[in-house]
């Protein structure tokens, strides 16, 4: 399903609504059909996969998700990035599209899932209590490290890639159904190109880039 519009998790919740509905308009139950039929564009609305095309820097780092920026800090990270990285937060929100896409190219090292809760993904200590899928990329040495974090809605997180795949930047990574939340971890000489609050669209928005670059 590469270059279809439509996320192919989203078949399941997408076709059912819209058999329904062509079946009660078949016997004149135009309500109850126009009722499956607005289920129907929501689904059709909510797994969205627009193509997209980053025309930015080289060097630049996109965002890994559509979403309003909830946090910028540095942290240390011993287990993936193993050491101090910047940490930029995502919040997806109902309405953006869910799809994930890798924020630079190179080569996928390590995937790991680890269950949990489903809190909602505004709390801060959610990154560790909830329900989490890990993947580190490599890029000329470095490590940059993307976590989807499912929330009080999402209970689904779909990862497109393996380890050692090689991926190019704004390629398609996965996505989390009904939710909720994106870390990504960058090397400690990156520094951001976005603010608290500000609304970012996965392989389109600048998110951070080396220090010193113009």
């Amino acid at each position: 399903m590469k270059g279809f519009p439509l996320a192919k998790e989203g078949l399941v919740f997408v076709l059912p609504p819209l058999a329904l509905s062509l079946l009660f308009l078949g016997f004149n139950f135009y309500i109850l059909s126009l009722l499956f039929f607005l289920v129907f564009l929501f689904f059709l609305y909510f797994f969205r996969h627009p193509r997209r095309t980053f025309q930015g820097p080289e060097d630049a780092i996109i965002s890994p998700a559509d979403g309003r920026v909830m946090g910028i800090d540095e942290v240390e990270e011993a287990e993936f990035v193993e050491g101090r990285a910047l940490r930029v937060s995502i919040f997806m929100g109902l309405a953006d599209v869910h799809v994930n896409r890798a924020p630079v190219g190179g080569v996928i090292r390590r995937i790991v899932h680890r269950p949990g809760h489903f809190e909602p993904a505004y709390r801060k200590d959610c990154d560790t209590r909830n329900e989490r899928n890990y993947v580190l990329l490599e890029r000329d040495g470095q490590r940059l490290l993307v976590v989807q974090i499912a929330g009080i809605l999402a209970r689904r997180i779909h990862c497109w890639v393996r380890e050692q795949d090689a991926v190019k930047r704004g390629e398609p990574i996965g996505m989390i159904a009904f939710g909720s939340r994106v870390d990504i971890y960058l090397p400690q000489d990156c520094e951001s190109m976005v603010e608290l609050n500000q609304r970012v669209k996965s392989g389109l928005t600048p998110l951070a880039r080396k220090r010193g670059n113009a």
